[in-house]
């Protein structure tokens, strides 16, 4: 139940949000409902009617990312139709993140709200063909059981090179540099 004295503040639009909140529930979900009710009215001045009826979270997370990242949609339809590719990976990082067994943790970026084939298109690798032999077994004796690159300076961070087509140029480069750091 709402306090008393809260309920002469709030305008009637919000009572309903915190009527489904006791005192005791967290103020994060509060206030996560109270920036989606801002959203929703913003969302329905604009003309987005639907949004805010639809099963996609439009949760804060992607609306964040829609920020970080300068995205912007033309129509309703899209904004829906990467708000859920979006909540499935999301939900797709987080089993991943949660797995104990895992040594390293996926997040977001700006490929999020992409589909597979919009994804596939940056790709342009192709497998060859040719049969390289027999696989060889490196002997593993004295090797750490894990070494992060990063700490040690040999790697730099990774570029985002878009669409240009020059994976090849970017990774050549990376190994030359890791190459010369650890030669000097």
């Amino acid at each position: 139940m709402i306090h008393h004295h809260l309920q002469e503040f709030l305008p009637q639009q919000l009572l309903p949000i915190f009527r489904k909140f006791p005192a005791e529930e967290k103020v994060e979900e509060t206030q996560k409902k109270l920036k989606m009710h801002s959203f929703c009215k913003a969302a329905f001045a604009l003309g987005f009617q639907d949004i805010c009826k639809s099963n996609v979270d439009t949760s804060t997370e992607f609306l964040q990312h829609v920020a970080e990242f300068g995205l912007s949609y033309g129509t309703q339809e899209e904004y829906l139709f990467r708000a859920e590719i979006f909540a499935a990976r999301d939900a797709e990082y987080k089993a991943i993140n949660a797995d104990k067994n895992n040594t390293f943790t996926v997040g977001h970026n700006a490929m999020s709200t992409w589909t597979k084939a919009e994804y596939k298109k940056l790709l342009g690798y192709r497998t060859p063909t040719e049969d390289y032999g027999e696989e060889r077994t490196l002997d593993t004796v004295g090797i750490p059981a894990s070494l992060d690159w990063r700490e040690q300076g040999a790697v730099n961070p990774v570029k985002n090179q878009g669409q240009c087509g020059s994976c090849w140029a970017f990774s050549a480069t990376a190994a030359v540099e890791g190459h010369h750091y650890l030669r000097t």
